[in-house]
């Protein structure tokens, strides 16, 4: 497999992982804001809302474990 990486010099991860943090939280205030519109308050809507949060905070994790290794366990 030829793959073509671009190499990244000075990148602060503290500043890529706060930017990937916002961003998500951003993307998860809109998604949720749009779910409210469409049902109501109740227990599903309790539940979608977990998942979406849990799965959207997994994803960013990935992204950052992927670029930087495990930078939490350190």
């Amino acid at each position: 497999m030829n793959r073509r990486g671009v190499l990244l010099q000075q990148l602060d991860v503290m500043d890529v992982v706060n930017f990937l943090d916002k961003k998500n939280r951003q993307f998860q205030a809109t998604l949720l804001s749009q779910l409210e519109e469409i049902y109501p308050k109740d227990e599903k809507y309790a539940q979608a809302r977990k998942l979406i949060l849990d799965s959207t905070n997994n994803f960013n994790r990935l992204v950052v474990k992927t670029i930087f290794g495990d930078i939490e366990s350190g």
